[in-house]
């Protein structure tokens, strides 16, 4: 029975510590009596855990000044926060354009990024050239401590076994991509649906008062919309990310799915076919120039006023407005962070809440705050090593 007690202390103590740094980790200013009011645990057993880690190097003091202080009574308490140098995650974001990598201290700082073409068809190939890029990323490192790799990707993924259950590129699936990297950079590899990960690095990067659940609706050359639900995403750890842009619509009677109404993709598709019946000679300027068709070029192409193309937007999102509200409808989240390259116009943001909110069912505007995180190329990266952070840190 002693043994058993004794076990069931430090089992006790291991799971406050992970509570504790669970909350350090997303905390403005993080103070001990902070902390403990929040997690419902003694000062005592803060401060122990806290003093701990002090020791250990993973920890330090920050003094709060003067305007973060709620009260200039009594003595100013320190703040305390993880030492950034502590240690480090590299997150990488196999997306549909292109092959982003970020190297990441223990705050969530992106101390290095870089940028490849869009990841190989072929399975070996793309492996080499992920590998070839996590060593540049580890050589920059140097001699830092270095968590793993979180590895982002489309699709259904096996985030268990690190085995790719589906995706777009058919010689990838079936492969243990988390085995196969591991065996080449000899680190700890995660691997999950890359748009599961930006909402996971949503949830960890927002500091202050935040929602306890929340849509993450991203648009892309697909649709998608998982649910952050108290700090992990609600779907089961061999599920795609709420794959939206597989529902399907009513249009003039006939059937089609979100992604060919709505999605980046659905946009390329309209305004190449009407750059292949001689308009747009703006937007056919700009794609030879660049040798391929971009979002970024589309939309410079509309902020100049061509009617063409704001039709062709406007109508994409008036699709995607109807499709948030189903899921507002459907599980009434409460909020939703959106993101996407499409919002980073203005109209487009306006044209969305339009759409949506028009189509929520017995609810007012008030019930459902839609929020717009500013779109940052390397977010799927960021999200892929906040992950790695909590699954090999925060978590044990």
């Amino acid at each position: 029975m002693a043994s058993k007690k004794g076990n069931s202390l430090l089992e006790t103590r291991r799971r406050n510590r992970v509570l504790i740094k669970n909350m350090i980790f997303r905390m403005e200013n993080a103070r001990r009596t902070a902390i403990a009011e929040e997690l419902g645990l003694t000062l005592p057993t803060i401060t122990t855990s806290v003093n701990e880690m002090l020791t250990e190097g993973i920890l330090e003091e920050i003094p709060i000044t003067e305007g973060q202080l709620v009260n200039n009574m009594g003595r100013r308490p320190n703040a305390i926060a993880f030492r950034a140098e502590a240690a480090y995650a590299i997150g990488v974001e196999l997306g549909p354009y292109a092959t982003r990598a970020v190297l990441m201290n223990l705050r969530g700082e992106v101390i290095e990024s870089t940028e490849y073409e869009r990841a190989a068809e072929n399975y070996q190939g793309m492996l080499g050239k992920v590998a070839n890029i996590i060593q540049e990323l580890m050589d920059k490192a140097g001699d830092k401590r270095l968590l793993g790799v979180g590895v982002g990707l489309p699709g259904f993924i096996d985030r268990e076994k690190g085995i790719i259950r589906s995706n777009p590129r058919g010689d990838w699936i079936g492969k243990n991509l988390a085995a196969d990297l591991e065996e080449k950079v000899h680190l700890p590899i995660l691997v999950d649906n890359n748009v599961r990960l930006r909402a996971v690095g949503q949830e960890m990067s927002m500091q202050g008062e935040k929602p306890d659940s929340f849509a993450y609706f991203f648009v892309s050359r697909g649709v998608a919309c998982p649910l952050m639900l108290k700090e992990d995403v609600v779907s089961g750890y061999t599920a795609g990310a709420g794959e939206i842009g597989h529902t399907v619509l009513s249009v003039n009677g006939e059937l089609k799915c979100v992604d060919d109404l709505g999605s980046e993709g659905a946009i390329f598709a309209k305004c190449q076919e009407a750059m292949l019946a001689g308009r747009l000679p703006e937007l056919k300027e700009r794609m030879q120039k660049e040798g391929h068709l971009a979002m970024e070029q589309i939309l410079e192409v509309q902020m100049q006023g061509d009617d063409e193309v704001n039709a062709i937007i406007d109508q994409a999102i008036g699709y995607l407005g109807i499709a948030l509200a189903n899921v507002v409808n459907l599980i009434n989240p409460g909020y939703v962070v959106a993101d996407s390259c499409l919002f980073s116009v203005e109209k487009n943001r306006q044209r969305l809440l339009e759409a949506a909110k028009g189509n929520f069912f017995g609810l007012n505007e008030e019930e459902v705050q839609i929020v717009f995180t500013p779109f940052d190329r390397f977010r799927g990266a960021k999200g892929a090593g906040y992950f790695l952070i909590r699954e090999l840190f925060l978590n044990v």
